[in-house]
């Protein structure tokens, strides 16, 4: 099918028409995951047919795909960026911290696609999950390397440990995060600041 207007979406062109799916789809993915979002919610929340999100995505499997490159790439950009700034202290870790933050703020939910208990096990999801969270920990464990390296330790499986006390940090911050709606993301990398310099002491 061409890129131009297609029949059915009211004039709008189709890469504006797909992003606009996405969107839809994402919010509905992370509401209910891989398993249980209902295309068909999709379609109705998006003023299209369900045959159109076919003809877009070829598949169920096909639109999730979209959703998680959406997501993760997006995410994984600013994360990358963010950890350039980081130094050997505790408080820089606030970096990817207001990364993660940013990226997420205008749907803060699009961070369960990447941990959906409920995607498929295996298959180009699959894959392509696995990638995006392997790139995710290796920055953590980057980062994690240089903190200890800077105060003489290291061992590689101290820099593992850490790496994973650091995401089961961040995925709980971005938890609580999810159930304080209120909660901006500036307000998120002030808080954390807080928290950091309380740890430091």
């Amino acid at each position: 099918m061409s890129s131009g207007a297609a029949i059915g979406t009211k004039g709008v062109p189709r890469p504006e028409r797909e992003e606009q799916i996405v969107g839809v789809a994402i919010d509905e993915f992370a509401a209910h995951g891989y398993a249980n979002a209902s295309m068909v919610a999709i379609a109705q929340r998006a003023g299209i047919s369900k045959p159109l999100i076919y003809q877009y995505f070829g598949s169920k499997d096909g639109l999730y795909l979209a959703c998680l490159h959406a997501v993760s790439s997006g995410l994984l950009e600013r994360l990358e960026e963010a950890e350039q700034d980081v130094d050997d202290s505790l408080l820089s870790r606030v970096y990817p911290l207001r990364a993660i933050f940013t990226a997420l703020e205008p749907q803060r939910h699009a961070w369960r696609l990447l941990f959906d208990p409920s995607m498929p096990a295996s298959g180009e999801i699959a894959a392509a999950a696995d990638e995006y969270r392997a790139r995710t920990t290796e920055i953590a464990a980057s980062g994690s390397a240089r903190f200890l390296k800077a105060r003489g330790i290291n061992s590689k499986l101290d820099a593992s440990a850490l790496s994973s006390v650091w995401m089961g940090m961040v995925n709980s911050l971005v938890e609580w995060w999810l159930e304080h709606p209120d909660e901006s993301a500036d307000g998120m990398v002030e808080r954390c600041y807080r928290l950091l310099a309380a740890i430091v002491g």
